[in-house]
C-alpha cells in the first residue's frame, strides 16, 4: 500500500455497448463524462469478443484488429479533453499476432509504463496474464486460440495512486490479487467481458476480493447481445465501483451506454487496510500451489 492520499480520488467506470465502442462514440463520452482520476474502459473494448466457439470467419483475430497507435488514438483524446487518467481493454495486433491487453494512460494522453511483479522491466502495454478456456456461464470462450497470455502482472504509477489491472478471467486467481496489493496497488481496474450467465456471482466474488485485499475496485463491462456467427451472447453489464471494505458504491444503469463515478477520501485505502488488518495478517510463506510430498 502506497502513502495516504492527500485529496478526495474520483473513480469512473464505462459500460459500453455489446460490439464493442465506436472512436466516435468514445469522443462523445467528452460530453458528459468530466475530469476523474481514474477511468476504466471494458475488455477490448473497441471490438466484438470473438474468442467464442464457432464464430463467423470475419471475426477472426486481424479481420477487425488495428495496429495499438490507431486503437488509442480516440481515448489519447478523450484523456486530454477530461484531464482524466483512463485504463483501456484493448484488442489490437502488433504486426505478428492479436492481442488482449490494457493499456493505461495519463492525463495527457501518454501511455504510462506499468513495473512487472516479477522481474521489475517496465511495460507499456499489459497483456491479459490468464486466458479463458471455459465451458460455462452458457457459453464457450477458448482464448488459447487467439491469444498469448502475458508473462506478469504490472502496476502503474500514476499521479494520485498506484493502480493494477486484471483483465476478465485474471480476476478469479486470488494470488494476482494478493500479488497486485503487496507491489502497493491502492486500486485493482477490471476490464471485463463477462456474460449474463456470471451474474449468481459477479458483484460477490469482486466484493470480497476488495474487502481480503483493502484496495478500491473498478469494474467496467459490456453489455447487450452480440451475435457472432453460431454464438449469440448477451453481457451482463453491472459496471461499478467497489470500496476497500467490499461494499459496492456505485454501479452503472442498465444501459449499454452508462457510466458510474464514486468519490472517496483520500485515506480510505489506508484507513481501511489498518482497521481490517489483512494486508499485515497475510503469511506468505504458508501459501503455496505445489503439493507437499
Amino acid at each position: 500500500m502506497s502513502e495516504p492520499l492527500a485529496n478526495d480520488i474520483t473513480v469512473g467506470v464505462v459500460q459500453t455497448p455489446a460490439g464493442g465502442i465506436e472512436p466516435p462514440a468514445v469522443l462523445d463520452l467528452g460530453r458528459t463524462l468530466r475530469r476523474h482520476d481514474l477511468i476504466v474502459f471494458p475488455e477490448m473494448a473497441n471490438t466484438p469478443y470473438f474468442p467464442l466457439a464457432g464464430v463467423d470467419p470475419r471475426y477472426v483475430p486481424g479481420r477487425q484488429a488495428f495496429p495499438l497507435e490507431q486503437v488509442l488514438d480516440p481515448y489519447q483524446v478523450l484523456a486530454r479533453r477530461l484531464a482524466s487518467n483512463m485504463v483501456v481493454g484493448v484488442c489490437f495486433t502488433d504486426g505478428r499476432r492479436v492481442r488482449n491487453a490494457a493499456v493505461v494512460l495519463d492525463r495527457q494522453g501518454e501511455l504510462v509504463e506499468g513495473k512487472g511483479s516479477t522481474t521489475g522491466n517496465f511495460r507499456s502495454v499489459y497483456d491479459k496474464t490468464h486466458l479463458c478456456n471455459v465451458r460455462g456461464y452458457g457459453s464457450t470462450f477458448v482464448e488459447d486460440d487467439h491469444f498469448h497470455a502475458g508473462p506478469e502482472l504490472l502496476t502503474w504509477d500514476l499521479d494520485f495512486a498506484r493502480i493494477g489491472v486484471l483483465i476478465c478471467y485474471d480476476r478469479h486467481f486470488p494470488g494476482a490479487w494478493a500479488t497486485l496489493t503487496a507491489n502497493s496497488a491502492d486500486i485493482v481496474a477490471v476490464p471485463t467481458a463477462s456474460p449474463e450467465g456470471t451474474k449468481p456471482v459477479f458483484a460477490a466474488e469482486m466484493q470480497a476480493m476488495a474487502l481480503q485485499q483493502s484496495v478500491l475496485v473498478a469494474v467496467a463491462n459490456r453489455h447487450g447481445r452480440e451475435a457472432l456467427g453460431k454464438s449469440d451472447v448477451s453481457y451482463l453489464g453491472q459496471s461499478m465501483i467497489i470500496g476497500p471494505d467490499g461494499r459496492i458504491v456505485q454501479i452503472a444503469g442498465t444501459g449499454s451506454a452508462s457510466t458510474a463515478t464514486a468519490t472517496f477520501a483520500g485515506t480510505a485505502v489506508a484507513t481501511t487496510a489498518r482497521e481490517m488488518g489483512m494486508r499485515g495478517a497475510q503469511r506468505p510463506d504458508l501459501y503455496t500451489y505445489r503439493p507437499t510430498s
